[in-house]
């Protein structure tokens, strides 16, 4: 157990989320208010003073035991000081001190652990995002490379990968203002459950006989906002339905689904890309495919995780190596052009051989897109008991694997286009989105990047209204029972009346 002490800052969450990257097989969490038992547990304690108007202490200390009543005294583990000049720093005072805290544990607990991830300090979900805001303010290339080592403490091939990804996406970023947004729609259903999922889904078979009703109150709900942004003079340049698999509806409540998004957004809107995430290879077939490109879908997903049947099997997935091959050549023999394939690093008993001849599969079907995600075993998954994730001798195994998808990804001619972060990964790295040039995935730059609305409809789906002159995000979030939602549509609906009518796009 490691308890972590920042009563000066708000932000102790992510000090402990930055403490989890050196200890990912401990509980880490805020240390409770007065009267904490301590004796058993590791402290980090840290914090700041002013000892000038110009420059500034950080310190961190790492300590074990002592108790609420002093009846034992706590032994130091290690600590860490350090001091900067505020008049140096451009970013604003609250800024400058989050960041100074941060890279004092930082280099506390590098220097204790021996440990130096090669992401750093760095604990946000969006990274690229911060070398956006550098560019924005007119840094180059070298500025941000010394900001993002000496602040962040993050390794070269990590700035290196930002910097790509920041470049090649920021053509196709939102300006500040804009009236356009974009949509999502969520089907939370699936065929089965891959034992390493956390996501909010149901299996189909028991939502078969709500079907009709969930797209009824999917158009209702559509039907209300799209009305209201269209009064408002909103364009929508793009769609995106995810799940879930939304692929893993019946031919008829599929054509249904595809019927509704065209009568409330295609009928109105000039839409530039159309996703579904077909996903799961052995939820389609010939006339689902024939569906989706009739009704305007110019991208898909097929996603086998990994093409090893052995990997497949263990993880739940309930589709063939075969059935994956079989339907990506059917998917472009009906004239899709814009594919994308997902893969996961870390997979349980995968190695750097078994990503060899994944990536060698995919090289050879020459898809648009390929995002490469690392393994994140969360609470919600079936593998959190089973499966050890954070096992030593696996250390460092995500990573090599990265590189041997790295090296097939270069031969394929694709660059990173966007990439984020989520708690728990293997290896403390990202997910990345790699296209071929010219094929890269607007919807999800528009997501991660944060400049405009996001409009989300169905069970669990989240909204984000983006409000530039305060550079802030807003969340609307349905109820994720299925359920819940069929029962409070009307109080969904009225949720984003209420938010457009304050404004929100």
């Amino acid at each position: 157990m490691i308890q972590v002490k920042a009563p000066q800052v708000s932000y102790g969450k992510e000090i402990a989320e930055l403490v989890r990257v050196f200890y990912p097989e401990e509980q880490v969490g805020e240390m409770l208010p007065l009267n904490e038992e301590v004796s058993e547990a590791i402290v980090l304690e840290t914090g700041y003073d002013m000892e000038t108007a110009d420059t500034c202490r950080f310190y961190a200390y790492l300590y074990r035991g002592g108790s609420s009543d002093c009846s034992s005294k706590p032994k130091r583990l290690a600590h860490q000081e350090s001091r900067r000049s505020y008049p140096n720093y451009d970013e604003g005072l609250n800024r400058f001190i989050k960041d100074g805290i941060k890279g004092c544990v930082f280099d506390l607990l590098a220097g204790y652990t021996g440990r130096h991830p090669r992401r750093g300090a760095q604990t946000g979900v969006r990274p690229v995002k911060l070398v956006q805001e550098l560019l924005d303010k007119g840094k180059d290339d070298a500025e941000i490379r010394i900001l993002l080592r000496d602040i962040y403490k993050m390794q070269d091939s990590k700035i290196e990968l930002l910097l790509e990804t920041a470049k090649n996406q920021r053509h196709l970023i939102d300006e500040p203002i804009n009236n356009k947004v974009s949509v999502y729609i969520h089907i939370p259903f699936c065929s089965t459950r891959c034992f390493y999922c956390s996501f909010p889904s149901d299996l189909i078979h028991r939502a078969a006989d709500k079907m009709d009703e969930y797209l009824s109150c999917l158009e209702r709900e559509l039907a209300s906002v799209m009305g209201e942004l269209k009064k408002q003079g909103t364009e929508v340049d793009t769609l995106y339905i995810g799940g879930g698999t939304p692929t893993v509806l019946s031919r008829g409540h599929l054509e249904e689904l595809l019927k509704l998004a065209d009568r409330q957004i295609l009928s109105r809107y000039n839409i530039l890309e159309y996703t579904i995430e077909a996903g799961r290879p052995d939820s389609l077939d010939n006339e689902k495919l024939k569906l989706m490109r009739d009704y305007g879908v110019s991208r898909i997903s097929i996603n086998p995780q990994s093409m090893n049947q052995e990997t497949l099997d263990l993880v739940g997935r309930g589709h063939t190596v075969e059935q994956v091959l079989d339907i990506y050549h059917k998917a472009r023999e009906i004239g899709f052009f814009c594919i994308n394939m997902d893969v996961i690093l870390g997979l349980p008993e995968e190695t750097a051989d078994h990503m060899e001849r994944t990536m060698e599969a995919l090289a050879g079907l020459k898809p648009d897109n390929i995002t490469v995600h690392t393994l994140a075993v969360k609470r919600a998954s079936v593998f959190r008991e089973s499966f050890k994730q954070y096992d030593p001798s696996r250390k460092g195994l995500a990573e090599e694997m990265a590189l041997v998808c790295r090296k097939w990804i270069d031969k394929l001619g694709m660059k990173p286009y966007y990439l984020y972060r989520q708690k728990y990964m293997l290896d403390h790295l990202e997910n990345v989105g790699y296209s071929v040039p010219g094929k890269e995935c607007l919807y999800n730059i528009q997501f991660m990047e944060e400049r405009r609305d996001i409009w989300a409809f169905g069970a669990g789906a989240a909204s984000k209204l983006y409000f530039p002159d305060e550079d802030r995000i807003e969340r609307i979030g349905n109820v994720k029972n299925l359920d819940s939602y069929l029962y409070r549509i009307d109080e969904m609906i009225e949720r984003k009346l209420k938010a457009l009518k304050k404004g929100g796009n």
